[in-house]
């Protein structure tokens, strides 16, 4: 069995509260498959005129690499033609085009699960110098493999003067701990240090120099289908895409939300940042956004003029409002006055960016990460964590999810979640509500788990609210998920007794989700001429049975909703004569999560909850 170390990332206090460091809990996550979001490219510029490569490799020569380390570090990158075990059991295998010919990679994975980590200063150099000096302008290319975690750091870095002075590239800056891995094709401008020059030479690198098992020392990082190319004139790159909601109101430029319910709509606007890889000023570089669902839309940003190098940041003139509910999608893509000639860096889809819904308020992308249980300063002890949101029209909050991991000490926690309201006078978040403790089960935990409010929360429009899961420590303490990255003082918490939260560093998305309507009574079941059981058991993950009795002969029929509110399933019984009967519920007719089924007997409803684990 592997073992599992829980590691440390920062975070730091908020205004308000003294300026200390704490870290937060990190645990390494094995690989998953199923939702791993590769970006996997094939080979660019094949087509490019003789001359135009100054220099290609695929790592079939292993002679034409040198492995080594700065500091006195030990630990090294490997030559290979197989993905390490280690590697691909936590991050997938090398999936670049020539991987079978070879490929460098260090293997982060293997010291940590050996109980033996050391510092780590990695790098993979191309052997011999690369004559450069008739290049204007050069772009390096190649083929990156990673997954980010706790304190290692990746480079390709570039030297004209056998390394005495160099530049330096951080890789996957943006890159949250424990996202999927990435793989995709990478290209840098490292004009400034290698056109005109005739010794350039390029190395890959990896650091970690915590060296504490406990924090461990990463994932994987490999490299192949290297390229030094002469630029081509005309290349833009884009290197971010955002959409965004409540501009100017919580957060200077608004926060991103990945399901909104219908009385939150509101409009988006789409952003994108870009760079000029090409060899002269790109002019009237543009993003584009096209958004296909159930409301399409189509938008263009104002030009911009980008000398060589140069990166800026531009949004587009209009905006989206979803109005219907479904899912919307987005590509969004940068274009100049000239035509591109290197496309493969143009373009990001964005499957799932938004979707409309019912009820369901979120800002995590549904792709679990990352998780945490508590910041080290407050170990053992309570821990209040989630994410501000803004309201956007008036509206009640009935309910919350709470993703949690599957850890297995998670079984028999109490949970709960908590409301606060933003009041701006005072420049703090203030108390609204808090559900009751639930106690997390085996059949599901590792899911999302609602929790309800005894009294629905009056939220209007123009309000921010933070939307916050809380534990109450101990020995082991229940662990939260974590997606995307998001902006930093947008995920805010509170450790015990404090009175100011504290925000974390880098952050990832707390996922808690706000159920945009009243739950009050459902779970009360009306006797006057009927009553229903709460269906057993629950949780279930194969079969469950529901008991009713009627006291007089009715009409009897059944909806299943999920929490968006969408019905999954419909039963209708006819007229019943009075007496006890048992509805039999099928868990492979539901996929995992909760639901809310409502019995309509006559002209009299009840409503229950119940959860599916598989």
């Amino acid at each position: 069995m592997k073992k599992v170390y829980l590691l440390v990332s920062g975070v730091i206090l908020a205004a308000g509260a003294v300026n200390a460091q704490v870290d937060a809990e990190r645990a390494y996550l094995p690989f998953e498959k199923q939702d791993a979001t590769t970006r996997v490219t094939g080979l660019v510029s094949d087509d490019r005129a003789p001359g135009d490569i100054i220099i290609e490799d695929d790592f079939s020569d292993f002679g034409n690499w040198d492995i080594g380390t700065e500091g006195g570090t030990i630990p090294e990158f490997e030559l290979t033609t197989t993905t390490p075990t280690d590697v691909d059991d936590y991050c997938g295998a090398m999936a670049s085009p020539t991987n079978a010919n070879g490929f460098a990679m260090f293997n982060g994975i293997t010291y940590l699960l050996d109980d033996a980590v050391e510092p780590a200063d990695a790098t993979v150099t191309f052997a011999d110098p690369i004559d450069c000096s008739a290049a204007t302008a050069v772009t390096l290319e190649f083929f990156a493999f990673y997954r980010a975690f706790n304190a290692d750091d990746v480079f390709v870095e570039v030297t004209n003067d056998g390394w005495g002075t160099f530049e330096s590239y951080q890789l996957f800056v943006d890159m949250p701990t424990n996202d999927p891995t990435r793989q995709e094709v990478i290209l840098k401008d490292v004009t400034s240090v290698a056109a005109g020059e005739a010794t350039v030479e390029v190395r890959f690198r990896w650091t970690e120099l915590g060296a504490d098992p406990d924090f461990g020392s990463g994932y994987g990082f490999g490299i192949d289908d290297f390229k030094v190319k002469e630029a081509w004139d005309y290349d833009v790159e884009i290197t971010a895409s955002y959409h965004r909601s409540g501009v100017g109101v919580y957060m200077e430029n608004g926060m991103e939300y990945y399901q909104i319910p219908n009385d939150q709509v509101t409009e988006i606007e789409f952003a994108g940042k870009v760079q000029n890889l090409g060899g002269v000023t790109q002019n009237n570089a543009k993003l584009n956004v096209e958004v296909s669902g159930p409301v399409t839309y189509s938008g263009t940003s104002a030009g911009v003029d980008l000398p060589v190098g140069a990166s800026d940041s531009v949004s587009c003139a209009t905006t989206l409002t979803p109005a219907d509910n479904g899912d919307y999608n987005a590509v969004y893509w940068f274009d100049s006055d000239d035509a591109e000639e290197e496309t493969v860096n143009d373009t990001i889809v964005d499957p799932g960016t938004i979707q409309r819904t019912e009820y369901m308020y979120a800002r995590d992308n549904g792709i679990g990460g990352s998780s945490i249980g508590n910041v080290t300063s407050n170990t053992g002890a309570p821990l209040l964590i989630g994410n501000t949101m803004d309201i956007f029209g008036d509206g009640v909050i009935g309910a919350v999810d709470i993703v949690v991991t599957d850890d297995a000490s998670n079984v028999g926690k109490l949970i709960f979640a908590q409301v606060m309201i933003f009041d701006g006078g005072a420049g703090a978040f203030i108390y609204a509500d808090q559900t009751a403790d639930h106690e997390i089960t085996s059949g599901e935990n590792g899911g999302p788990i609602t929790v309800t409010f005894s009294e629905e929360i009056e939220v209007f429009a123009g309000q921010t609210i933070l939307v916050l899961a809380g534990h109450y420590g101990g020995a082991t303490e229940a662990r939260f998920r974590m997606a995307q990255g998001v902006d930093e003082q947008t995920v805010l918490g509170y450790t015990s007794g404090a009175t100011d939260p504290f925000f974390l560093q880098s952050p990832s998305a707390i996922m808690v989700r706000t159920h945009m309507r009243s739950y009050v009574g459902l779970e009360e079941t009306v006797i006057n001429n009927f009553s229903i059981s709460q269906n057993i058991p629950n949780p279930f993950g194969d079969n469950s049975v529901i008991n009713y009795e009627l006291n007089e002969a009715a009409a009897v029929s059944v909806e299943f909703v999920d929490v968006s509110g969408k019905v999954v399933k419909s039963i209708n019984n006819g007229t019943q004569a009075a007496g006890a009967y048992t509805l039999a519920v099928d868990a492979n007719d539901f996929a995992e999560g909760v639901y809310f089924y409502t019995f309509t007997v006559g002209a009299e409803k009840v409503t229950k909850r119940m959860v599916i684990t598989k």
